[in-house]
């Protein structure tokens, strides 16, 4: 497993006032990664499905992009996404396939969406990621990851049965976590 301190990865970036403004940390991202030539990896096997992924700006952007991507996220939670981002091809390699041939209901009738899970430490905790490929004939692209704040007793817990759906709707991903019968989600959605 991963282990990543948190202060270390940090220290790569100038994210010094710039944790709202989303566009300035998408830059400032991007050319440290450009500058450690992260992008000539280009791609990535993912060892148990033999599936490539190619590791993209766009994806970056993607990733730390506006509304609950990244833009609206609590700090700790954009700290999380961050620190993960030199980490993406060694998680994506050894990622397990959650869902494959995912509809992309957004309009880009040409692609799908497969969607992987991976762990990893930070500060001594371990968190879940979520990584989605889109799907086009002929590669397949990060798009974007998401890491989940639930401790690993939370999450490894085998009294806690803990079902993720992702619903999309035309303006966002909603992630909701259903616990028995408590429902909380990360956008509030009327029950149905």
């Amino acid at each position: 497993m991963i282990s990543i301190n948190s202060k270390d990865e940090l220290s790569l970036y100038n994210l010094e006032g710039k944790w709202n403004d989303y566009i300035g940390v998408q830059k400032e991202v991007i050319a440290v990664l450009r500058e450690e030539n992260f992008f000539e990896q280009v791609s990535v096997l993912n060892e148990k499905t033999n599936m490539i992924v190619r590791l993209t700006t766009r994806g970056i952007k993607e990733t730390l992009g506006n509304g609950t991507r990244f833009h609206y996220l609590p700090k700790d939670v954009k700290i999380q996404k961050i620190v993960t981002l030199r980490y993406l091809p060694k998680l994506i390699q050894n990622a397990d396939l959650i869902e494959d041939e995912v509809e992309n209901y957004h309009g880009e009738y040409a692609s799908r969406f497969a969607y992987f899970h991976s762990r990893v430490m930070i500060d001594g905790e371990i968190y879940r990621v979520r990584i989605v490929v889109r799907k086009k004939v002929g590669s397949n692209h990060f798009y974007i990851h998401h890491v989940d704040t639930e401790k690993s007793s939370e999450l490894l817990s085998p009294s806690l049965e803990t079902v993720d759906y992702e619903i999309q709707n035309s303006n966002s991903l909603i992630t909701c976590f259903i616990e028995f019968v408590n429902i909380s989600c990360t956008n509030p959605i009327s029950p149905l």
